[in-house]
């Protein structure tokens, strides 16, 4: 068995005769430098367009963070957004429309339990949470445009959809405001009695499954855009979550757990 002594002197034999080869050199000439290797940047999410070969990420270099896209065959990464300082500021949840041409995010935090949002740049305007957008043949130009986080952008890319207070709302992708309350996301657009949360759209565009949370158990709806009605899949006094479209737009698969006992519901029934 080799001794630890012996071990340490091979490994040492291996550490200064590669210290003893050249540098390698980058494509100017120059060796490269400990800020070079320090200061690459990082992928922080990447998302795929469901149509085209288009993808788009955030990256975080340097203390920036911004939204990068790229498209084959060369995949050349262009910037889609011009945030330059190192200012804190978190951007998450990148999404790209099917057809690649739309990209939505989330600039800002998440509050804390007292309701307030990260302020690491000490604005006075204070800090809020939204949803930026971007198109993919526009570099460098993005906009605000809705309060909110986890949007769920429409396969088109002209909407969006976020979740405040339990109920539905949904923005026009549009750096023109928007003349309605609704398409601003000022009010809801689908309201539903109970917590409402999990939008998801179907490929296709038509319709948006959802969960219905009614405190002891909970449904999925799907809303259908074309009649601006609702219906409910399977409903039971089991929780059901988790809704995911089938690529066709004909089925959803979803989530389900045993509900709340009857003796343990927060409101028994008054039946003697």
């Amino acid at each position: 068995m080799r001794s630890p002594r012996y071990a340490f002197v091979a490994v040492l034999a291996v550490v200064l005769a590669t210290a003893a080869q050249p540098p390698v050199l980058t494509q100017t000439g120059s060796a490269p430098t400990i800020a070079q290797f320090l200061g690459a940047a990082s992928p922080i999410e990447v998302v795929a367009a469901r149509k085209v070969d288009r993808i788009a990420w955030i990256a975080y270099d340097e203390g920036k963070r911004n939204v990068y896209t790229a498209a084959a065959p060369a995949f050349v990464p262009v910037r889609l957004t011009a945030y330059l300082k190192d200012d804190g500021i978190d951007l998450t949840a990148v999404r790209i429309s099917a057809d690649g041409s739309t990209v939505v995010f989330v600039r800002g935090s998440a509050a804390n339990r007292a309701g307030w949002h990260a302020n690491p740049a000490s604005d006075p305007n204070g800090p809020d949470e939204a949803v930026w957008a971007a198109r993919t043949a526009n570099p460098g130009v993005s906009w605000r445009v809705v309060e909110g986080s986890s949007p769920q952008l429409s396969p088109d890319g002209r909407w969006v959809l976020v979740v405040r207070d339990g109920q539905i709302y949904r923005a026009a992708v549009t750096p023109l405001k928007p003349a309605t309350e609704m398409d601003r996301g000022d009010k809801p657009f689908i309201t539903q009695y109970g917590a409402n949360s999990n939008p998801m759209w179907s490929p296709d565009g038509t319709r948006i499954a959802f969960v219905s949370n009614r405190g002891d158990h909970s449904f999925i709806t799907v809303y259908h855009t074309k009649t601006r009605t609702v219906t409910y899949l399977a409903p039971s006094v089991d929780f059901d979550t988790n809704p995911v479209w089938s690529i066709d737009s004909q089925r959803v698969v979803f989530t389900r757990r045993p509900g709340t006992p009857f003796g343990q519901q927060s409101q028994a029934g008054g039946g003697s």
